[in-house]
């Protein structure tokens, strides 16, 4: 490919000095939210080397769809710089969006053959770039929650478009950027990704797991020690990377591939020949090295999630009211409580809530309760004494709790901050959850769930949960059979696999 004396070695260097220019450049710019870092060159040459070894043939045609600055080009030119008679690079082809970067790399290393172009590689077709038969790649990391709705359907569609699977919502951008390049892919290409460890034991991973285990032939999968990279995204900070190899082949139930943890690409601590009928891609991979691998840890939804029937109010004939008849009676505020609307009555995800704190719905009622005697509730609320004194026999027995002398002393249920109802023909999951924000009960028909003590942990008391990411990753439960929806009761929402909860609380990112 090279026609003249390029300066490899002296490029790199002038690549590096650039590469932290503009790393400053990005540090200072307030507005630029993602910092993902660079890759040190010898690991981007250990894995451009081992990519090498399942080349096939001798021409190369090569992809990065995230060049940068160009690492993985000028590690790839190292490498064939010492292997004049085995390496002929044909063409090479690198795409990138941000255009100081894209610039960069033009200027560097278009003299020795790199198309760079300047574009989201999301939005190419097939027929936008040759097909490769190498791709050395560190896509971009940035988490599910900080791409917006429009670059999610662009980035799924574009996955689902090239492998046939579409990426769940809750995956990493990562995860699109593998997938997507599938269409770019000659048969037998080799691929090797630098990616977060999440994709083999992550919920949002499956679809990765699910390409790896039916479209393509994996090589080599080697997770590093922690902290080998120092990459951030977003003040999130990635500890666990791994590297990813894989020929475009489509793999045989007979086949294995090499699976090593720790140390180096070339000096792992751990080795171990991985049968491709050991993998499950709807299960973590986290522990195939082990011989213990079937006994991870599972997670249910009442280990976070205390799981009932919404309330069903004593004497609710007598002591639920229309809330314009409470005030008409003159009842005091603090002695009505607001009760939500029935669930065939809310068809947003979102329960508001007014000033009062009241659920924002038409013919609103509220439970009357109050745990005063008859004396306190002649001089404060003597409205609601009267009331209260009109209650028959029957009433009163029927509204009387056990526990206490006071008839009209509910004990009344607080709100919760989820709400569960059947799946409509709309929702993905088997059921659906709507985000309640106001103070009002739940009633019949509604199936209530309220974090447990353990969900607050200190950096996650119930005022900083997000509730939108908690929604989201409840829409995306799986179920152990797709085919059949579980029945509408707390006992089988309660027995739900919540690994997508346990990954919203950080849960499996410990490493074992």
């Amino acid at each position: 490919m090279l026609g003249f004396d390029f300066d490899v070695t002296g490029t790199e260097t002038v690549r590096q000095t650039g590469q932290v220019f503009l790393e400053k450049l990005r540090s200072d710019d307030q507005q630029h939210s993602s910092q993902q870092g660079a890759t040190p060159f010898d690991l981007a040459s250990d894995i451009a080397g081992l990519a090498l070894k399942y080349h096939p043939g001798r021409e190369v045609s090569f992809l990065e769809p995230c060049i940068g600055s160009g690492i993985f080009f000028s590690a790839l030119l190292h490498d064939a710089a010492e292997k004049t008679d085995e390496l002929a690079i044909r063409r090479a082809h690198g795409v990138e969006q941000d255009e100081h970067l894209a610039a960069l790399a033009h200027d560097l290393w278009a003299p020795a053959g790199l198309t760079v172009s300047d574009v989201d590689f999301m939005r190419l077709t097939a027929d936008h770039l040759p097909k490769a038969t190498l791709v050395l790649s560190r896509p971009p990391a940035t988490q599910h929650h900080r791409l917006s709705s429009d670059e999610k359907i662009l980035s799924a569609d574009a996955a689902e478009t090239a492998s046939g699977i579409r990426p769940t919502g809750l995956a990493d951008l990562y995860n699109h950027f593998v997938l997507a390049t599938h269409k770019f892919l000659a048969p037998g290409a080799v691929s090797a990704w630098l990616l977060p460890s999440a994709f083999l034991h992550r919920h949002a991973g499956h679809a990765l797991r699910w390409y790896l285990t039916n479209r393509v032939r994996i090589q080599r999968i080697h997770s590093f020690d922690r902290g080998i990279l120092d990459a951030t995204e977003h003040e999130d900070e990635i500890l666990d990377w791994s590297v990813l190899i894989f020929t475009n082949e489509r793999p045989q139930s007979s086949n294995t591939f090499e699976m090593s943890d720790g140390g180096e690409l070339f000096n792992a601590t751990v080795t171990k020949e991985v049968p491709y009928s050991r993998l499950n891609p709807a299960s973590s991979w986290q522990d195939v090295l082990r011989d213990d691998g079937n006994q991870q840890v599972s997670y249910r939804m009442d280990d976070f999630f205390e799981i009932r029937h919404g309330w069903d109010v004593p004497g609710k004939k007598y002591l639920v009211l229309n809330e314009d008849k409470a005030w008409a009676l003159g009842i005091q505020p603090y002695h009505m409580h607001p009760m939500l609307p029935p669930p065939t009555d809310v068809t947003e995800k979102v329960i508001e809530a007014d000033d009062w704190e009241y659920p924002v719905a038409e013919n609103r009622r509220v439970i009357i309760a109050s745990r005063y005697d008859s004396s306190y509730l002649e001089d404060k609320d003597p409205a609601l004494l009267q009331y209260l004194n009109t209650a028959d026999a029957e009433t009163i027995a029927a509204a009387k709790q056990s526990e206490n002398n006071l008839w009209y002393n509910l004990h009344v249920r607080g709100a919760t901050p989820i709400l569960v109802q059947p799946a409509t023909e709309q929702d993905t999951g088997p059921y659906r959850f709507i985000i309640n924000t106001s103070q009002g009960v739940a009633g019949p028909g509604w199936i209530t769930m309220s974090p447990k003590l353990a969900f607050a942990k200190p950096q996650l008391i119930l005022d900083g949960i997000d509730w939108d990411a908690v929604q989201f990753a409840l829409d995306n439960i799986r179920l152990p059979d797709a085919t059949q929806n579980p029945p509408f009761t707390p006992e089988a929402l309660a027995s739900l696999d919540a690994t997508v909860i346990a990954e919203y609380l950080g849960l499996t990112d410990q490493r074992a």
